[in-house]
């Protein structure tokens, strides 16, 4: 299949919850305990010889990231542990919730986790790899006795040492260490494809391996810039798996990934007046009609997984909008059954929304599925998602989202900081663009460059304001309008300038552009047709100088929401009444019915 879709477009285009247990690992005494809770962490140096050559979390992460916050990755350990259907999964997740806990000193905890994980192991037989799991088990269990000053002769001489296990054995431990730092990001993310390729190096003919190296890659490609490049080795090795095993998960993990390479070719090439014609205009086609039909196969051969069809309706509508179209009843089927199977699903529910959105039009259905799975388990994607809508529905001069932003933000910093930062990145999208406001804008702005860390939500940033979800560098608009404003308002405006360019030196390139900002709003805001059926227009005569209130001359200039030219401006400063009656775009407002 790869050598027919991606060789052509290469050429072409050059539950688990954690509940507490009497630990069976330590004796249940006050003082011990009281020991326990005084502990630190060990350094690495400081280990038994036997113990530093073992393979636990402990050993892979001896000085942990700094740069995730522990109760995200606790979270997400409980949440996958619950959620995601490889065999090993649930044992992984639980040796990473005690690795955790240990950090925070939450030692009593980690050992009745420790204890769940031991009791999963015995009534599960090793989750097919009894000496990976049990080396992982005591090699974690000997590092906590280590922490407390103590030695335990008895885990010593029962712990196999990692270089006399088979090689499938060391492959299964490679495999769920490749696992464990799935949950760390960037960092991470390198870890565990060098794991995983180890892991199938090892054991070259495991499809589970393959999967997870397509997987692990994946997950790496969030951080590497490679747009024009297709997952030649992805695709490869999830197309070898599922031939030696027909696993409904690796199935929809191959739609997915042909479906995002067939939208790619689709979307650069389709403006070549030959396109049409071409022999890979017919191959991007058969990769949208072969992930159909690996869904379909997949839902067969699962139909009772909640994850499956979760992952079939998901995947399906990531697809072009006419094959979405063809296959709407099929993504509505998996969906619903999916929240038959799995009611408090914030991932189904979100998914939903974007199905009652796109293909249903129906706003008023879409939004409460929206509003449902925000609420739900703070689901981040939801909460923009609805907060889009909103826009969409009444419009920016209806609605003001700076509750909900603030909502937002209370609930993700409870998680962790980075979707928190994301939050931020939004406020100030909106606070520059709608509000016109540069002094809140660098407010959060100040906040998000203080890591000096290049952030893809930053440059590949799209705004929730505008229906064209086009993606922008939004560290670009930001010191653009920087340049332009006075110093009297950005004191430090070449202190700023500088971090960004430390950051993305691209993004502070050129002189600056009064035009920058309201050609962007031109660009995204071609004429759409809203749900109600009209078709709106919007006057191309925009000029910064006449809208932006930091620049020279410009302080008598109000924000969007007072100075509606920003959509429609025509050179001279319109009335409140006319502006209001002019840039009325969705005539309706939040109190009228759908």
């Amino acid at each position: 299949v790869y050598s027919e879709f991606g060789l052509k477009m290469e050429l072409e285009k050059r539950k688990l919850t954690i509940l507490p247990q009497p630990s069976l690992l330590l004796p249940n005494d006050d003082e011990l305990v009281k020991k326990i809770n005084t502990l630190h962490l060990v350094t690495e140096e400081s280990l038994p010889d036997y113990l530093q050559l073992a393979e636990c979390p402990f050993n892979w992460q001896p000085n942990r990231f700094d740069d995730v916050n522990p109760e995200e990755v606790i979270n997400l350990s409980k949440e996958k542990a619950e959620y995601d259907d490889m065999p090993l999964d649930r044992f992984i997740r639980l040796m990473t919730l005690v690795y955790e806990l240990s950090h925070q000193k939450k030692f009593e905890d980690a050992e009745q986790t420790l204890h769940n994980a031991e009791m999963l192991l015995l009534e599960e037989n090793g989750l097919g790899f009894v000496h990976a799991t049990k080396h992982i088990l005591l090699a974690t269990r000997a590092h906590i006795f280590a922490m407390k000053g103590l030695e335990n002769e008895e885990i010593q001489e029962e712990l196999e040492p990692y270089t006399e296990l088979s090689k499938p054995e060391q492959a299964a431990v490679q495999g769920l260490k490749a696992q464990f730092f799935s949950l760390y990001r960037k960092k991470g993310f390198k870890h565990a494809v060098d794991a995983s390729k180890k892991a199938l190096e090892l054991n070259p003919e495991e499809p589970m391996w393959m999967f997870l190296v397509a997987e692990s890659l994946r997950r790496q490609s969030k951080y590497i810039n490679s747009d024009d490049e297709l997952p030649r080795e992805e695709l490869k090795l999830l197309e070898k798996a599922i031939e030696k095993d027909r696993n409904p998960k690796y199935m929809v993990h191959l739609a997915l990934r042909y479906i995002s390479c067939a939208n790619k070719a689709f979307y650069q090439l389709k403006s070549d007046q030959n396109f049409k014609r071409s022999e890979l205009y017919q191959t991007i086609n058969n990769m949208w009609e072969e992930a159909t039909k690996l869904c379909k196969e997949a839902l067969e051969l699962a139909p009772n997984n909640e994850v499956i069809n979760r992952r079939c309706g998901y995947t399906l509508m990531q697809s072009n909008f006419n094959v979405q179209l063809e296959n709407k009843d099929l993504i509505r089927t998996a969906l619903e059954k999916a929240l038959e199977l799995s009611p408090e699903s914030s991932m189904t529910l979100h998914y939903l929304g974007k199905f009652h959105e796109r293909l249903e039009n129906n706003y008023k259905e879409a939004e409460k599925f929206y509003q449902k799975a925000a609420e739900l388990d703070a689901n981040l994607p939801a909460q923009l998602d609805l907060i889009r809508l909103k826009f969409k529905i009444y419009g920016v001069d209806k609605y003001d989202p700076s509750e909900d932003f603030e909502n937002m933000l209370q609930k993700q910093n409870q998680i962790e900081r980075h979707t928190w930062l994301k939050v931020k990145a939004h406020i100030l999208s909106y606070n520059l663009f709608v509000k016109r406001d540069l002094k809140k804008a660098l407010e959060d702005l100040e906040i998000i460059i203080e890591d000096n860390e290049i952030y893809d939500f930053m440059k590949k940033h799209y705004l929730l304001h505008l229906e064209r979800m086009k993606l922008i560098d939004l560290y670009k608009y930001i010191a653009n309008e920087i340049k332009i404003a006075e110093e009297e308002l950005v004191p430090n405006k070449h202190e700023l300038l500088k971090k960004i360019e430390n950051i993305s030196p691209e993004s502070v390139e050129g002189p600056a552009d009064k035009y920058l900002l309201n050609t962007a709003v031109r660009m995204f805001r071609e004429p759409t047709k809203s749900y109600t059926g009209q078709r709106h227009t919007f006057n191309d005569n925009a000029t910064s100088s006449d809208t932006v209130s930091w620049r020279s001359n410009q302080n008598q200039q109000g924000s969007l929401r007072q100075n509606q030219s920003t959509w429609r401006p025509t050179g001279q400063r319109q009335t409140r009444n006319k502006s209001s009656n002019n840039s009325n775009w969705r005539k309706r407002s939040p109190s009228q019915d759908e």
